[in-house]
């Protein structure tokens, strides 16, 4: 094992172990966070609307309510260790969190995943354009669009589209012509996934397992406006990263030097500077993928998509801080272990780099 090999195992140890304290901070940052909050969910689990005061303080012994903060605090996060992260007792009443989540988490996958996917592909190609024509008319378009997508509000963006299509292409409603095509008879009359329930809860994996084709398409069809607002929006920070890198890589010495020896200029572009520019871009990208994962707050809510950004919104409003818990402490997880392999991402596009 060379080198390089064991210094990356040893600093990939090291940022996982350091994992566990951020971690553990998060829990007791949340935890007294909703203990501030005047919610009791024991409430809840008591049927009727006149509260017998005697099961209820049954209820509250029961639960640890009367014992020392310190005590409570422990048994959370042992509970929380061993994969207890309590019931939700609003938003989806007696189901465990880890189960809402893995309920939730597929939506959002599904939603972002083509943005992540093309983001980085049309925004490392704008950015290059750019630079090669820096202060020509393609450079000022592609920084306009930039200035654009990172200048307006998403859910504004979102709102303008909704009423677009809405208003002028009728074919994207329900009562358009499009639909009437993909639902001539009913457009409720049809079953995602076999009538035992079982599916991967991912809504497009499940229509081609069990050859749902309205599904597909019904999925697809409303996808598209919330895919293109976020792809709107993120292709602006990357595109003007990309297009910053490449202007000062190709000031480099190296790349003259490329070119006074009869480069193509397209080699010079792809295997010369870009390899050098990617480095700030690529952490952009990822990071902003472990972000993506968790979606956007602002087009669930916009376009209604009970995702993990909705559902967060909704659990605060209604103060189901079980729930809020969860999913704070599962974005934590996903954007610590985002941003490690940001840094392992590192040494594969410039093997310079060592840990």
């Amino acid at each position: 094992m060379t080198r390089q090999a064991r210094n990356m195992i040893k600093y990939v140890i090291k940022r996982i172990l350091m994992m566990f304290p951020i971690l553990l901070a998060v829990l007791i940052f949340t935890w007294v966070l909703s203990h501030q909050m005047s919610i009791n969910p024991e409430l809840n689990k008591i049927p009727g609307v006149v509260v017998d005061r005697a099961r209820y303080e049954a209820e509250l012994r029961r639960s640890g309510f009367y014992d020392p903060w310190y005590v409570q605090l422990g048994i959370y996060l042992r509970r929380f260790f061993q994969g207890d992260w309590g019931e939700s007792f609003v938003i989806s009443e007696g189901t465990p969190v880890i189960t809402f989540i893995a309920e939730i988490f597929p939506k959002t996958i599904e939603l972002m995943l083509f943005s992540i996917i093309i983001v980085p592909f049309i925004a490392v190609k704008l950015g290059v354009t750019a630079s090669k024509n820096k202060d020509k008319p393609k450079d000022t378009m592609i920084r306009g669009a930039a200035i654009l997508g990172a200048g307006f509000p998403i859910f504004y963006i979102a709102t303008l589209l909704q009423l677009f299509i809405g208003s002028t292409l009728r074919t994207f409603t329900h009562d358009g012509i499009f639909m009437e095509v993909l639902y001539p008879n009913n457009p409720i009359l049809f079953t995602p996934v076999p009538s035992d329930g079982v599916g991967t809860g991912f809504r497009l994996i499940d229509s081609i397992l069990y050859n749902q084709q309205i599904y597909l398409w019904d999925t697809l069809i409303h996808l598209i406006l919330p895919v293109f607002c976020m792809i709107f929006v993120s292709l602006s920070g990357v595109t003007r990263q990309t297009r910053s890198s490449m202007l000062g890589v190709l000031d480099q010495d190296y790349i003259r030097t490329a070119r006074a020896k009869g480069v193509a200029e397209k080699d010079v572009i792809n295997k010369h500077a870009l390899r050098n520019a990617i480095l700030p871009t690529s952490h952009l990208v990822i990071a902003g993928t472990a972000g993506a994962l968790l979606g956007s707050l602002f087009v669930e809510v916009t376009f209604n998509y009970t995702g993990f950004g909705y559902n967060m919104l909704l659990a605060i409003t209604r103060g189901d801080y079980l729930v809020i818990n969860g999913l704070l402490v599962f974005s934590t997880i996903v954007i610590i272990s985002g941003t490690l392999i940001a840094d392992v991402a590192y040494t594969i596009i410039d093997p310079r780099i060592l840990y």
